[in-house]
């Protein structure tokens, strides 16, 4: 006598809603997920105001497009030498203000360099002098 051999029931896994479930996690991820918003500087500025300060106590440092910076229109070859010159200036007087202008075209880089070496100089009165729109 021959027995007959026993079919071992097959396992599946039902597959029918599988793309529901994920459209509906999709759904939940985009629902609950916060973007974050990009922060920039966070520089506080105050309201412009007309203040008449004497020349001999504002220093210009000024830099064009091509991130070259200049002090009082000359020319500074390093940027380390530019800490170095205010230091002095500083020194002479105590009541200095440094005015930084830069054109809309300056590397932002460079701007952050040249307001880094005004901090490492000490400079306690840094004025940004807005471009002019186009």
């Amino acid at each position: 006598m021959r027995f007959r051999e026993k079919s071992e029931p097959q396992a599946t896994i039902p597959t029918a809603s599988m793309a529901d479930i994920a459209f509906l996690l999709i759904i939940f991820f985009m629902v609950t997920t916060i973007f974050a918003k990009e922060k920039g500087l966070q520089i506080v500025l105050p309201e412009p105001i007309e203040v008449k300060i004497a020349q001999k106590n504002i220093t210009k440092v000024y830099v064009d497009a091509n991130g070259i910076v200049r002090l009082d229109g000359e020319v500074i070859e390093e940027i380390g030498d530019l800490k170095d010159k205010i230091k002095m200036k500083i020194a002479e007087n105590e009541s200095l203000i440094v005015a930084m202008k830069t054109e809309r075209e300056c590397p932002y880089g460079r701007m952050v360099e040249v307001f880094d070496q005004l901090k490492l100089a000490e400079a306690k009165r840094i004025s940004f002098v807005p471009s002019k729109p186009k």
